[in-house]
């Protein structure tokens, strides 16, 4: 069955602006990604599609049945500390159709057991596995393959290819939409992309994973920039035209004056009342008036193509030619029974290593081996390590070396986050410590990031260690943090299972391999 989502209106409660205005869009059968900015309604639209949020205006048909489960629609948050409700029922279950789905995901009795105590992946696990035991007609997934590692998202990918239904999912996971969907539908401001639009979400929807797509998109706004400023340009040169046309219309009508001739020279009067009659002097007036139909025409065309607004992106580190090696020697690293093989790893300018593995193999390990070395030489100022959550108090301790910039410091961190695919206008508000409690509860984790990224750029860096940047990111920012990261020639360690981030910034891959109590860190 399809989804069908009509003239669409909604806002939140505390907005003045409206969200979706006269929305309408159609889902078919099998999966579609849902992309786009933060802010843009993604994860609001799949609430108002689960009738977790009530629409102010508008239809929206998703599934034969009211509410959730068999035949209707099913939704799974991007959190899943929460059991699902039919989890038991669901995994004891006659039904091999149902239970069918536990085993594709290697749900264990002995996990149902212990579920507060499950790591991340393995929650993501039971939870799909639960929403496709419930057989819906819709499956909307929000983000489902955040903080997984490549296995796990192998595995979750394998038992969604088996649902028939429709299947809708916001994600900025490249490799794993790539591999499910057949559409995508990017959400986007109008005001904030195209000049002239509106201040509502729109749309584009695209015949192919995300990837492609983002291509397609690409393309689309050189095109539509190209197309606009050739007819501007086009527009101005028949405005310079007609400038010229004007001067020489003024001194035709100066010609057919007679406020300069004498009164008593007939003969110069009866000339000028020849040519007022004969139109002489009429040519450049009629080329004039057909001159500004043309211009009203070229800027009515140039007026209906929808301009793709270019932001910048990237930015620079100073003092990159004193960078110093970072050099780990081989050793063997101990957390608890485990213990990881370090080989010797020479970190120098422009290394841009890539640190991959299965969760529990030892990333974490190693990152904080490298950082505590970096520590004991005294170089710790030389270093950004960027953990995959932070903590409140850091959280509160970004902000407070936010507003301790002079003016023109916190310029050039405003103008680079802008430059990570944010709006930073309200981050100029947070300079008033008052603020700093609500304010560090209010930011995203993802804008988070990239406030920390701007700042340690501000100062000269020997390294930078990223654990998960693209966590908690839009499509928007993961692109804009791509190319700038490729671009940089800081060394830096990034640990990511996003592989087609890797792909572009990455030179050299480290890979954490374990077999039981033991594992070794693999250059490739």
């Amino acid at each position: 069955m399809s989804v069908q989502i009509t003239n669409l209106s909604f806002s939140y409660p505390s907005s003045t602006v409206r969200l979706f205005e006269d929305f309408s869009l159609q889902f078919a059968e099998g999966w579609t990604c849902v992309a786009g900015s933060n802010g843009c309604g993604k994860s609001t639209l799949l609430k108002l599609l689960a009738g977790i949020l009530i629409p102010d205006g508008g239809k929206l048909s998703c599934g034969p049945g009211a509410g959730s489960g068999a035949g209707g629609s099913v939704y799974c948050p991007q959190e899943c500390a929460e059991m699902p409700e039919n989890l038991y029922t669901a995994f004891w279950s006659d039904d091999n159709e149902v239970r069918k789905f536990f085993s594709r995901l290697r749900v264990t009795a002995e996990m149902l057991d212990r579920y507060d105590s499950l790591s991340g992946g393995e929650k993501k696990r039971v939870q799909l596995a639960c929403a496709l035991a419930e057989k819906p007609a819709v499956l909307l997934l929000d983000e489902p393959t955040n903080h997984l590692d490549a296995k796990t998202s192998s595995m979750i990918a394998a038992a969604l290819q088996e649902f028939t239904g429709t299947g809708i999912m916001v994600s900025h996971d490249r490799a794993f939409t790539d591999g499910l969907c057949t559409r995508t539908v990017f959400l986007y401001n109008e005001a904030a992309s195209f000049a002239g639009g509106r201040d509502c979400i729109a749309f584009d929807s695209y015949p192919c994973g995300l990837s492609k797509a983002l291509e397609l998109r690409q393309s689309a706004g050189e095109s539509s920039r190209g197309e606009w400023e050739k007819l501007n340009a086009k527009a101005s040169r028949e405005r310079e035209r007609g400038a010229r046309l004007e001067a020489q219309n003024q001194k035709a009508r100066a010609r057919l004056s007679k406020k300069a001739v004498d009164p008593r020279d007939h003969d110069t009067q009866a000339k000028i009342d020849v040519a007022r009659i004969s139109g002489k002097d009429r040519t450049t007036g009629d080329a004039k008036a057909r001159l500004e139909t043309q211009i009203s025409r070229t800027e009515s065309e140039r007026d209906g193509v929808k301009k793709a607004l270019r932001r910048k992106e990237g930015f620079s580190l100073s003092g990159t030619d004193a960078m110093k090696p970072v050099v780990i020697e081989e050793t063997v690293l101990q957390a608890g029974s485990y213990r990881l093989k370090v080989p010797h790893i020479e970190i120098r300018r422009g290394s841009k290593l890539a640190l991959t593995g299965e969760n529990g193999a030892g990333k974490t390990l190693f990152v904080r081996h490298v950082i505590s070395r970096m520590e004991q030489a005294g170089r710790a100022d030389e270093m950004l390590y960027l953990p995959q959550e932070i903590p409140e108090e850091g959280r509160r301790a970004v902000l407070s070396a936010f507003r301790a910039l002079e003016e023109d410091e916190r310029g050039e961190v405003l103008s680079t986050l802008y430059r990570l695919g944010s709006e930073p206008e309200h981050l100029a508000e947070l300079r008033n410590p008052a603020a700093e409690k609500s304010a560090a509860l209010q930011i995203s984790p993802g804008e988070m990031r990239k406030l920390m990224i701007a700042l340690a750029v501000q100062k000269p860096l020997s390294l930078l260690v990223l654990d998960e940047p693209t966590n908690h990111m839009d499509i928007t920012s993961v692109l804009a943090l791509e190319n700038a990261l490729a671009a940089l020639d800081c060394a830096m360690i990034v640990i990511s299972h996003d592989k087609a981030f890797l792909e572009k910034i990455a030179g050299t891959n480290i890979i954490a391999v374990r077999a039981g109590d033991s594992g070794e860190l693999r250059m490739l």
